[in-house]
């Protein structure tokens, strides 16, 4: 199956706002057949397990999810998240699939 990971734009935004855009990529993409990996979710499962998690446990989980992906699907705003940017580095650098979503706001 192919799995794909979003990524866009999350810290400095309103936590409705970026659920409501992460969700709605969600959907997008499991209708269109992909198994998603939703680092929203990743991070709240991280917020149970950890108290105070840094930029830097939420990315490093972030990562190694992407890790297990064929795809990455690149939100709206993401050329402005320092934790997108990084997450397309290793996209390119693995050799990930790179997509773009234009449906964030």
């Amino acid at each position: 199956m192919t799995r794909i990971y979003l990524s866009g734009p999350i810290t400095g935004l309103p936590e409705e706002v970026y659920t409501q855009a992460f969700e709605r990529a969600e959907q997008h993409y499991k209708s269109a057949g992909f198994e998603v990996v939703n680092p929203v979710k990743i991070g709240k499962m991280l917020l149970e397990l950890k108290e105070d998690p840094s930029w830097e446990d939420f990315i490093i989980r972030d990562l190694e999810a992407l890790r297990n992906c064929t795809h990455i699907a690149m939100l709206e705003g993401w050329e402005q998240s320092k934790g997108a940017k990084r997450e397309y580095e290793e996209a390119q650098k693995l050799g990930i699939e790179i997509l773009r979503l234009k449906f964030f706001k």
